[in-house]
């Protein structure tokens, strides 16, 4: 199936809004504070080990055997804020920004003593925050026979900090690495993490409400009903399917408030 630009924005725009929905809801954390000095918290440690499930798939690519061109999810995003179908009056603004901004954060490189008594080391470890997240995911997804190649991760960060590892001592030290970077790090993150992801589904928001007034016709019925105008180039059934679905979807806010992060959690790692 070949597809166009716009039935590929379309689509991409549906997936990111089904990541975030998934994550950012009231089953999943709640906030707490006021602005600008809130946070937010896992419902449960179960809750938590979810989100990041969810959250490096969501930090990963498209599957190269699906219809579009392979690409991240944040790099789609920034390439739809770029060159955008539906832009009016710059209702693109927020999920240009929001998206572009939570691409710099993840990129950017830190650097995180850590103690691992499983080999006796103290090391600093240098990397970027999604590295150590999509590491976190993963040990989060799998047992670790499954996570041979997160281990090796490790593995090649410890020799980078000038410790002498084998691939034995990496799998030794993956639960230490887990419980500094997830149970500690993450949960740290988890509330900048969490307000990207909001001003970004806000950011779809905002960006399809002048599509989504321009499209509906309501039907002269009682109960009233409704119907919506599919834009020029979206042609293919399943694009058709993800446009009606996100027109539905924008009928209302997004489930969470914006929210603004208190200072107190931006200052480390």
């Amino acid at each position: 199936m070949a597809l166009n630009g716009i039935e590929e924005e379309v689509i991409l725009l549906k997936a990111v809004k089904k990541f975030i929905d998934s994550m950012v809801n009231f089953e999943m954390l709640q906030i707490y504070g006021s602005d600008p000095d809130s946070n937010i918290l896992f419902n449960t440690s179960t809750h938590q080990k979810l989100f990041n499930v969810i959250l490096v798939d969501f930090l990963s690519r498209t599957d190269k055997k699906a219809f579009i061109k392979q690409t991240s999810y944040i790099g789609a995003l920034k390439q739809i804020s770029q060159s955008p179908h539906f832009d009016v009056n710059g209702s693109v603004d927020l999920l240009k920004s929001a998206s572009h901004e939570f691409a710099d954060w993840l990129e950017q490189g830190i650097d995180v003593d850590i103690w691992l008594p499983s080999i006796d080391q103290q090391a600093v470890l240098k990397l970027s925050r999604i590295t150590f997240l999509k590491m976190c995911g993963d040990l989060s997804k799998h047992n670790f026979l499954r996570a041979i190649g997160v281990a090796e991760d490790l593995k090649a960060l410890l020799v980078d900090s000038g410790i002498k590892a084998d691939l034995e001592d990496a799998l030794l030290a993956l639960p230490e690495f887990y419980q500094r970077f997830h149970s500690d790090i993450l949960n740290y993150h988890a509330s900048t993490i969490t307000a990207f992801l909001n001003d970004i589904r806000w950011g779809i928001f905002e960006y399809l409400q002048p599509e989504f007034n321009k499209s509906i016709v309501w039907e002269s019925r009682d109960p009233p009903n409704y119907r919506y105008t599919y834009p020029n180039g979206i042609e293919s059934k399943f694009a058709k399917e993800c446009y009606w679905e996100l027109m539905n979807e924008v009928r209302q806010p997004p489930y969470v408030r914006k929210f603004e992060v208190t200072k107190w959690l931006k200052l480390r790692y």
